[in-house]
């Protein structure tokens, strides 16, 4: 009887540990994914990125509905020369949208 009382704590014991290294691990994949959300500012005409996965394109598209223009991302960190007239603009880049005022 007490082997068998000490080998279901022993199992429990094992589960337990097992499942907080599992949620240790799942907790740090999101701190991860979190720190490489997407950054976009405009400054001077200028289209700033930070933490962008190459290859994924920018869509800037006019407060009116019209895609103006697409960027294809080259380098995680990077500014791109926009060369846009002075208006209010949506950016899309992989689930991220913000809007800016070119000035």
């Amino acid at each position: 009887m007490k082997r068998i009382l000490f080998l279901f704590l022993f199992l429990l014991l094992v589960s337990l540990q097992a499942s907080i290294v599992a949620q240790n691990t799942q907790e740090s994949q999101k701190t991860v994914e979190q720190s490489m959300v997407p950054e976009m500012s405009v400054v001077n005409n200028k289209l700033i990125v930070r933490n962008a996965q190459v290859g994924k394109r920018v869509e800037i598209i006019a407060i009116l509905g019209n895609k103006v223009k697409e960027i294809e991302i080259k380098s995680p960190d990077a500014e791109y020369d926009l060369n846009l007239p002075k208006a209010i603009y949506i950016f899309k880049l992989d689930g991220t949208v913000r809007k800016f005022i070119v000035k």
